[in-house]
């Protein structure tokens, strides 16, 4: 495995062998209101000097390069639980990425009082707080009975705006990684996030990193295949969600292409949205409504 820092510097898409088509993915266990803020089950291995290196499909700490400031902790709902955002880029310069539940779960809102803490590490917030003005969600996430279950993967992606901090917007002050609405079947990814249960606490950004494939997937309770999501082996938990499936970052800055976000997963894989049409309308439409509050204010 290589190192994360290196992987964020240098991925590269690779050909991998042809193999039989998946089976459609049926519902995964989705991260749900992600996790309690500051609340953690931590493994002593992951702290303990000495022990053994990630395998295949465990995260790793990131350290340094753009993640460092354009990912970090988001506070949602009073204050109670956290995920995970990554700035993108956009005309407003105010837009961050996340996944749907974060913001909007069970019929309702979590964005007031919500805010970005970028670059979080260890009680540390080096480039302070972001309040979060508002969030879009896809339509379908919102008309869902029971989005975790009913619509899963497909459509848990959403973009928020942030409002400036001493009269700068975000990208300004923690940079972004740059968004791409189409991925090839096959592909080399890095997932980042703040996992925060299990054998993780929360207080880091972790990296998982490899290769990722395109599946089918089925809602629950449904036969047909209701869109098409992303896989790759990785053991991030509660806290991760929303974070940022980066791919193709460039060598001399690490600046790469956020191509979906941490959704859910099971006991093997981490599951994203597909980044397509869909979320192209909606970042549209959230960057159309942050330009235009910007020039408000």
């Amino acid at each position: 495995m290589w190192p994360v820092a290196a992987v964020l510097a240098a991925a590269v898409v690779i050909a991998l062998p042809a193999e039989s088509p998946a089976e459609p993915r049926g519902p995964v266990s989705g991260f749900g209101s992600a996790t309690e803020r500051g609340v953690a089950d931590p493994i002593a291995q992951a702290t303990t000097p000495g022990a053994p290196a990630p395998g295949p499909g465990q995260a790793e700490p990131v350290v340094g390069g753009l993640s460092s400031s354009s990912v970090g902790v988001l506070v949602v709902d009073g204050g109670r639980h956290q995920c995970t955002a990554s700035v993108v880029a956009s005309r407003s310069q105010r837009l961050v990425a996340t996944a749907a539940h974060c913001v909007w779960l069970e019929g309702a809102w979590r964005v007031e009082g919500a805010y970005f803490i970028p670059g979080y590490a260890s009680g540390e917030e080096p480039y302070g707080r972001w309040p979060v003005e508002t969030a879009w969600v896809p339509k379908a996430w919102q008309q869902a009975r029971s989005p975790i279950t009913d619509v899963a993967a497909e459509t848990d992606f959403a973009f928020a705006s942030l409002a400036p901090v001493q009269g700068r917007r975000a990208e300004e002050v923690l940079g972004a990684q740059g968004i791409r609405f189409s991925t090839p079947d096959r592909f080399d990814v890095a997932a980042l996030g703040y996992p925060a249960v299990g054998r993780y606490d929360g207080q880091s950004l972790q990296a998982c990193e490899g290769g990722a494939r395109t599946e089918d997937f089925a809602g629950a309770g449904r036969d047909e295949i209701a869109g098409q999501v992303l896989v790759m082996a990785c053991d991030m938990t509660e806290g991760a969600s929303g974070g940022p499936w980066l791919s193709g970052p460039d060598p001399a800055s690490g600046r790469g292409q956020v191509i979906g976000v941490v959704s859910g997963g099971d006991d093997r894989d981490l599951v994203s949205p597909k980044f397509g049409p869909a979320a192209r309308e909606l970042y549209d439409t959230a960057d159309a409504a942050a330009s235009a509050s910007g020039s408000a204010a």
